[in-house]
């Protein structure tokens, strides 16, 4: 099994574990000026596979995903009220987040990304820590 499988599984398994009692504490961000300021001069951080992965976004609209040591330069942008898009030359993945209300610096974000096997549309969910500032890149 693939380890993008893996990770979509244990997705739609927290998904269905977590139903009504986590949408109590996550509110939607549909506010294009909101979606600008979470990726602004912004580190997420977050796990995957038991390992860290780093992500740092300038104003500007260029980032970069740090995964070991793997260093992808990406690009964003926001589209329509509720998406942001993160492109690199993989591909573009456009993401819907929601905000934690008791925990203000974290989010959950959901990507759409088209598969390697087809045409076939995934949904992946990642939890965020987001933090103020970036380092030089």
């Amino acid at each position: 099994m693939t380890s993008r499988n893996i990770a979509f599984m244990t997705g739609v398994l927290l998904l269905m574990l977590s139903g009504p009692v986590a949408s109590q504490d996550w509110v939607d961000i549909k506010n294009p000026n909101e979606l600008r300021a979470l990726c602004s001069n912004k580190t997420f951080r977050s796990t995957f596979g038991g390992g860290p992965i780093v992500e740092h976004y300038r104003a500007d609209g260029k980032g970069i995903f740090i995964s070991g040591e793997i260093r992808t330069p990406r690009t964003w942008e926001v589209k329509g009220n509720d998406q942001v898009c993160f492109s690199s030359e993989k591909g573009t993945d456009c993401c819907r987040f929601q905000r934690n209300k008791k925990y203000p610096d974290e989010y959950v974000r959901r990507c759409t990304y088209d598969s390697e096997w087809g045409r076939e549309l995934r949904v992946f969910m990642t939890i965020l820590k987001v933090e103020d500032g970036i380092p030089e890149f």
